[in-house]
């Protein structure tokens, strides 16, 4: 038989590259990342022994019996070896994403230790092939021990992959990947059995290897781009594997009032001081794995014992310079969080969880942070309320409550703040104070704010609001939500869907929004289009000042209510000063936490135009809150008294 060996030396050559790649270069000491190089070991042995093989073969005359046997041998082997770690090395994926996705280990194992039992005793029984002085032979076994095998673990591999796809923890571009590589094999294995004289069987076996590399094995997906170091897929799969061997050691920083040194330094600053920062923890910690999470938040792994109080030290003296490179000067301080010990929960994601809510109290206190069982039954009550939240969202059953705003001018209700709840039938009612914080950091907050938007659009569209004398009714805007450039159009489209007007309502931007300026004013501009109308939520909280304030088409300003009841505790000319301050640019004042009637005399003499607080009404329900603004407006001067 004439064999065709054209498709090898392109095989051989693509194998050489990903051999740079993979074993020339620093990767996770992973199981993936393992089986991954044996895949290409496996690869390269049965290529080459492929050819020598069917060379030998073709030519076997004068050729010493036991060199064409272990030629043979090598090749059956490495073929049937490789279908093994090929499956190895989807199920090293799949078990990434899954733990508890596994098929039977001894049907597994049962199917290869067969097939090499054969083929180790051909040579003597011929059971997959024979050598004799006629030549070469194919045994009656041959296409059992080869194709069987190579079926039986595809078919293992495409079960595994479809009980990932049932659990929904693959992304589109992995399934097609994974599923993708198997079928390129199926058609391998096709043409390798209708034209056995061609060499194409490695061919297809290396493009899908190919495959996998791109989708799984490209260093790029597990760098973070701003500062090379990993990312969070890296560090997920390290929690993974570390976790199944017993203790590893955490340290995490992060670095404090990280989006204000932001918008103080400039972005394109902050992020070269992240580059500096992460080459030096690089540097200071060669044994460690060093990862960026976002919003300054660096993170430190390693399988030994780390000495925290140290690391904090050192961390601490090199912060007392300015992180300095070329047109960067950087002052910044920091707060860490230590852990030792196995892993605490099933998924690496909830770990990564505590390790956020533990650099959240970490820059709170501004002290060094130990994860224990304390910050783990938190983060535990943190996943429960993002279920919650989840749950709330899908289900489409977050509740709007209606809290009246009083106009001193009016002197009767002419609003209200929408304010979101959930009543969740595990956990009861939330506190808005927790599952908001949670929404935020689990990134659904915008749909549970749009979903928010859009009942009270419905509720506009049923209540004659102008007979009850309701003006507008205010919404609340995440930080988040204002950073998204779509958010406009989606809000548009949700007020046209209910034939609701912009001037129904009124838009609240908390001060944190303010430090993506331009997006906010971009985003702003076009809502303003719609006659969209801003208040500026919770001013006295962060470090917004008058003029920085008045760069934004803010009709009015909400005082928050810790810096009214301040002014109540201990009178100052700070709260009339600001009052008057804004009062002389045409910006109108809202008060919160207004409780007493003698509060809301004082705010109404110092001038604001709109009081909230429980001195009025808690926030009311839909049907409520209706019934409330009724009454008053039969009877304001017995509902408010002052």
């Amino acid at each position: 038989m004439q064999y065709h060996y054209e498709f090898v030396w392109a095989t051989l050559a693509v194998l050489g590259i990903l051999f740079l790649f993979s074993f020339f270069k620093t990767v996770l000491p992973i199981r993936r990342n393992v089986m991954f190089r044996r895949l290409l070991v496996a690869e390269f042995f049965t290529v080459v022994f492929n050819v020598l093989s069917c060379q030998l073969n073709t030519a076997y005359e004068g050729i010493p019996l036991w060199l064409l046997n272990t030629c043979d041998l090598a090749f059956f082997v490495g073929f049937v070896c490789r279908d093994f770690v090929f499956y190895c090395y989807v199920e090293s994926l799949v078990q990434e994403r899954s733990p508890s996705i596994r098929m039977p280990r001894f049907l597994v194992w049962t199917v290869v230790e067969i097939s090499l039992l054969l083929i180790l005793t051909s040579p003597w029984s011929g059971l997959v092939y024979s050598i004799n002085d006629s030549g070469y032979h194919i045994g009656r076994f041959y296409r059992l021990v080869l194709y069987a095998n190579a079926y039986s673990y595809l078919l293992f591999s495409i079960c595994l992959i479809l009980a990932a796809v049932g659990r929904k923890v693959l992304g589109n571009m992995e399934k097609l990947a994974l599923l993708g590589g198997c079928l390129i094999l199926i058609v391998g294995d096709v043409a390798r059995m209708v034209y056995p004289m061609y060499l194409v069987m490695d061919s297809f076996y290396m493009l899908s290897i190919l495959v996998m590399y791109l989708a799984f094995q490209n260093p790029d997906l597990y760098t973070e781009r701003k500062t090379g170091l990993l990312n969070q897929s890296a560090v997920l799969s390290l929690l993974q594997e570390f976790g199944k061997h017993g203790d590893f050691s955490v340290f995490a920083l992060v670095l404090n009032d990280f989006s204000e040194n932001r918008r103080l330094y400039g972005v394109r600053q902050m992020d070269a001081g992240l580059r500096i920062i992460a080459e030096y923890l690089r540097t200071r910690h060669p044994d460690c794995f060093v990862a960026y999470l976002e919003e300054g938040r660096f993170i430190l792994i390693a399988r030994q014992v780390l000495p925290f109080d140290q690391m904090c030290r050192d961390f601490d003296q090199r912060l007392q310079e300015p992180w300095h490179d070329q047109h960067v000067s950087l002052y910044l301080t920091a707060s860490y969080v230590a852990f030792r010990g196995p892993l605490m929960v099933r998924r690496p994601e909830s770990f990564l969880n505590y390790v956020a809510t533990a650099l959240q109290m970490a820059e709170q206190q501004n002290q060094l942070v130990i994860i224990d069982e304390r910050e783990r039954q938190k983060a535990e009550h943190d996943a429960k309320i993002r279920a919650a939240v989840d749950r709330a969202i899908k289900n489409n059953t977050v509740e709007v409550y209606y809290q009246p705003l009083y106009g001193t001018k009016e002197q009767r209700i002419i609003g209200a703040e929408a304010l979101s709840r959930i009543v969740d039938p595990e956990l009861g009612m939330i506190s808005p104070g927790e599952f908001i914080q949670v929404a935020e950091r689990s990134g659904s907050i915008t749909q549970l704010g749009e979903q928010v938007f859009e009942k009270v659009c419905a509720f506009l569209e049923q209540q004659d609001t102008k007979a009850l004398g309701i003006d507008r009714i205010n919404v609340n805007l995440s930080p988040i939500q204002c950073r998204d450039e779509r958010m406009p159009e989606r809000l548009v489209a949700i007020a046209r869907r209910h034939h609701v007007d912009f001037s129904q309502l009124k838009l609240e931007i908390t001060e944190s929004a303010l430090a993506d300026r331009n997006v906010l004013q971009a985003n702003m501009k076009q809502l303003e289009a719609h006659h969209a109308v801003f208040s500026l939520d919770d001013f006295g909280t962060g470090y917004s000042n008058l003029m920085r304030v008045l760069r934004f088409p803010f009709s009015d300003v909400k005082l928050d209510m810790t810096f009214v009841q301040a002014y109540f505790s201990r009178h100052n000319r700070l709260l009339p000063a600001i009052i008057d301050g804004f009062q002389s640019f045409g910006v109108q004042i809202t008060a919160e936490g207004v409780e007493t009637q003698e509060m809301a005399r004082e705010l109404t003499r110092l001038g604001c135009s709109i009081l909230q607080g429980y001195y009025f009404s808690k926030p009311l329900s839909e049907a409520d809150f209706v019934a409330y603004v009724a009454r008053t407006r039969q009877d304001p001067g017995h509902t408010i008294r002052f």
